[in-house]
């Protein structure tokens, strides 16, 4: 149960995201802070439950690595909605932000193993 929430908080996060910016974007401050909330607690879900599962398969490296990356992601993310909000540039933290999201699902898929 616990990998089936985890692994559908992942849609989530992103979902809400790409709503998030694209309300900030057209200046939507209400509906924005209702997404942005939401953001949060998805990611707030996916690092419990990661952490659970990390706890549950005695730590094993590479799911480690996968959280911090995660917990990583989550971080760039609210960096470009704060960001954004203040018309700072964020070209930087979204390269950052495709990385970060590319390792985690190839770690997550096994396609990326040590």
């Amino acid at each position: 149960m616990l990998q089936r929430i985890h692994t559908d908080s992942w849609f989530w996060i992103l979902l809400f995201f790409v709503l998030s910016f694209l309300l900030l974007k057209a200046g939507k401050r209400t509906p924005k802070k209702i997404v942005h909330m939401l953001l949060r607690l998805i990611a707030l879900i996916m690092i419990v439950t990661g952490i659970l599962m990390l706890v549950a398969y005695q730590f094993p490296i590479a799911y480690t690595v996968k959280g911090i990356l995660a917990i990583a992601m989550v971080g760039v993310m609210e960096m470009i909605l704060g960001m954004t909000a203040k018309g700072k540039r964020t070209g930087p933290f979204w390269a950052a932000l495709i990385i970060l999201v590319a390792l985690v699902l190839l770690i997550a898929f096994r396609v990326l193993a040590f």
